[in-house]
């Protein structure tokens, strides 16, 4: 695509970019010699955006100086980064009442990454040659994987209801990324009755961010279908994402310890396997139905 394409290109443009694209740049980079990141270098622009974003969390405020949305993201070794994205629509100001508001207002939370969308071609430049970047320019994006409605961007009331893969596929958003913060924007309408998720978000240093089950689903949705055996496209098949604890699933509790996640794939009601992330999203553990279990996934590059 030229760079001249417009960013608000309408979102069956967006579609058929996106399906044009994927294979060749939604998989993760590879990592290099002597264990490098390769991640660093898979991205350039001239528009002064930054690669990879700064793990961290980064807020969304309304006109009243209130945050109602955030995003965290977490940078890991040879994978896109990936994001949970925490987002309602309040508008008013900050006061008790308003604290209870972003509790309750409907809200949704989306797991994702953010991957490149599109590539347009660029003049080898001398610069980029000598640093090992390739000359080519990606658009970013942030692609879901899984979400829900949920009561509140700290979900107080729990989760509501899982979105469908329509409302997911319309929340996919282009992104920018700036030193301190990301801008988020989408192809086409908000996503139906959902809480709209543009604008700009800032990284707040002072904040400690957190992955959650969302997170780990699309971590785990991101992994080679022949590390999962599970095709995350396949409409046959329910996704389920959990929260865990140690001793809520003792089994597992060498992997996660005291807090984890669990992503649960069922087939008309029987459970075909499950997949269990520490809360770090540092690993993925496969574990099948018929008893086989093999670690698919560590930041070390370690399996089996």
């Amino acid at each position: 695509m030229r760079k001249s394409v417009q960013f608000g290109m309408a979102a069956l443009c967006f579609a058929l970019t996106l399906a044009s694209v994927t294979d060749t740049v939604s998989a993760a980079p590879k990592t290099g010699k002597n264990a490098e990141r390769s991640v660093a270098n898979w991205y350039w622009s001239d528009r002064d955006e930054v690669w990879p974003p700064a793990a961290g969390r980064y807020e969304r405020k309304n006109e009243n100086g209130v945050t109602n949305a955030y995003i965290n993201v977490t940078v890991l070794p040879d994978q896109w980064p990936v994001i949970t994205l925490h987002a309602c629509d309040y508008d008013g100001t900050d006061d008790n009442k308003g604290w209870e508001a972003l509790s309750q207002a409907p809200a949704v939370v989306l797991g994702g990454q953010i991957i490149g969308l599109a590539i347009t071609d660029s003049p080898p430049d001398k610069k980029y040659i000598k640093a090992g970047m390739k000359p080519v320019q990606l658009r970013l994006g942030a692609q879901f994987a899984t979400g829900a409605e949920v009561q509140g961007i700290h979900r107080g009331n729990g989760t509501g209801a899982m979105l469908d893969d329509v409302q997911i596929n319309l929340m996919h958003a282009g992104v920018t990324s700036g030193k301190d913060g990301l801008i988020l924007d989408y192809f086409g309408h908000n996503g139906l009755t959902l809480p709209d998720v543009r604008g700009e978000y800032v990284l707040n240093k002072n904040r400690t961010p957190r992955a959650d089950e969302f997170a780990a689903c699309a971590l785990v949705a991101a992994l080679p279908v022949r590390e999962t055996n599970t095709d995350f496209t396949d409409k046959t098949l329910q996704i389920i994402p959990e929260a865990v604890t140690g001793s809520m699933m003792p089994k597992y509790k060498y992997i996660i310890k005291n807090y984890g996640f669990a992503v649960k794939v069922f087939q008309n009601g029987k459970l075909l396997r499950t997949f269990m992330v520490p809360k770090d999203l540092s690993a993925v553990y496969r574990f099948d139905s018929d008893g086989g279990d093999v670690m698919i996934y560590n930041i070390d590059g370690s399996k089996g």
